[in-house]
């Protein structure tokens, strides 16, 4: 990658300038987090749409990511038109189905005819697909991962270029002193050690996309009534008993009826970024009409996570239906996120060690902790170039009596988690070696 004289001057006096408010920052604060954006995909299943955004739009940002906001925050797959290209780009319209494998298919899978007999068709996408689809045709016409790109670089949305790199400044150095250092040993050091550690940091820049579907538990529970009652009037057996089983299914119904359900799928994207691709952009810096042009930037798929949340607190006894949905819904997602982490190793973040006597760290349940989990104990280090690196130093375990409750609204309506001594609960505790210190990085292993 190549700078101009002039531009590599602008970005020294600005770390210059930015050091010694850096250096006053915690370092327990300062570690290099991954950073993440969140899209909402609309519904119109929402119960109540006005208290379902606002949950959406205050939910807890997760707080192992720095917050990584862009243009595209949500859109309607309804919205999205999928066209005969698409389809063929995604695979589909290609073969044609018939005989025994078309009659299994036509009550399993969304078919297009191609015949008047119905004789020949072509396989379309179900729902999940068709949302995947639309979600790729939107980061490709949104250009999210220019967006990305441009956050990262403080580009404006008129694609002028910065005299000052705030966000990249703000993540890239860890240690105020060790770039003090860098800068220091000349100009082109300084730069370097800039450039060499935004590019992994900008190789961990995620978005994911998230479809919420709430119902309302009632009209599920009143059929469900309706059902257990029918049967147990088909019964023999005698009345005393049957009216018992019926005041019980009654007492179930009743239960079950308040509240809602929430069906959350979530897809999780990871911005492509490599050394080829950041010379490309290098070469456009500073000039808007070049940048403007340049299409190199795209998202890879990494997974999906489903899941169900059941809330069925009387309303009106302790929580008001919109805290039901802002229960539902934060739950939800802090689930979706502890499953995704759990299952794909680029995702999992990594959280800094609070204490050495004991050790702890601020994780618990809304992770998904449990107590057993097995860590790594990481360093981070500066190679010889002037790169951050994480040493593996060490291994720790979570202690399976603290596991903190940092769930969402934990606490409120009983006692307030406290350890064996009466203390006040507040972060979670492992077993690990006595070389294990603050500031050192905890990542779940596989």
């Amino acid at each position: 990658m190549k700078f101009t004289f002039t531009q590599k001057l602008s970005i020294i006096f600005c770390l210059f300038i930015s050091m010694n408010s850096l250096a006053q920052n915690d370092k327990l604060t300062k570690y290099r987090r991954s950073s993440l954006s969140m899209v909402l995909l609309e519904s119109e299943t929402f119960p109540n749409k006005e208290a379902v955004m606002s949950s959406w739009n205050n939910y807890p940002f997760p707080d192992k990511y720095n917050k990584h906001d862009i243009n595209t925050k949500s859109f309607s797959t309804k919205n999205v038109n999928l066209d005969d290209d698409d389809l063929r780009a995604a695979g589909f319209l290609k073969d044609t189905i018939k005989g025994v494998k078309l009659e299994a298919m036509r009550d399993v899978s969304p078919l297009r005819y191609i015949n008047d007999e119905k004789t020949l068709a072509y396989k379309l996408p179900n729902e999940r697909q068709t949302v995947q689809l639309s979600i790729d045709k939107v980061l490709s016409e949104k250009q999210v991962a220019k967006q990305m790109i441009k956050k990262w670089f403080d580009i404006t949305d008129n694609n002028e270029f910065p005299n000052d790199y705030i966000t990249l400044k703000e993540r890239a150095f860890y240690d105020a002193s060790e770039a003090d250092k860098a800068i220091a040993n000349g100009q082109s050091r300084g730069l370097d050690y800039l450039m060499i550690n935004a590019e992994d940091l900008i190789y961990n820049s995620f978005v994911t996309f998230s479809k919420l579907n709430f119902y309302e538990n009632e009209p599920v529970a009143k059929a469900a009534l309706v059902l257990a009652l029918n049967e147990l009037d088909k019964t023999d057996m005698p009345q005393p008993l049957k009216d018992k089983a019926k005041e019980k299914a009654q007492q179930v119904y009743e239960k079950a009826k308040e509240g809602y359900s929430l069906w959350s799928k979530t897809w999780l994207y990871q911005i492509n970024w490599n050394d080829s691709l950041a010379a490309l952009f290098y070469e456009t810096w500073g000039n808007q009409e070049a940048f403007d042009k340049l299409d190199i930037f795209t998202m890879k798929f990494i997974g999906t996570q489903y899941n169900q949340s059941l809330v069925t607190f009387k309303i009106g006894e302790t929580r008001t239906q919109e805290q039901l949905i802002d229960l539902a819904l934060v739950r939800n997602l802090d689930n979706t996120f502890a499953k995704l982490q759990k299952k794909n190793d680029v995702f999992k973040p990594k959280v800094p060690v609070l204490t050495s006597g004991p050790i702890t760290a601020q994780i618990g349940m809304k992770e998904g902790l449990e107590g057993g989990e097995k860590f790594e104990v990481l360093e981070m280090v500066l190679n010889k170039d002037g790169k951050v690196e994480y040493k593996v130093v060490g291994k720790a375990a979570v202690d399976k009596k603290i596991v903190w409750d940092n769930r969402y609204g934990a606490g409120e309506e009983g006692e307030i988690q406290k350890d064996a001594d009466g203390n006040v609960i507040t972060s979670t505790i492992f077993k690990g070696s006595k070389k294990i210190q603050p500031g050192m990085l905890l990542k779940l292993k596989k």
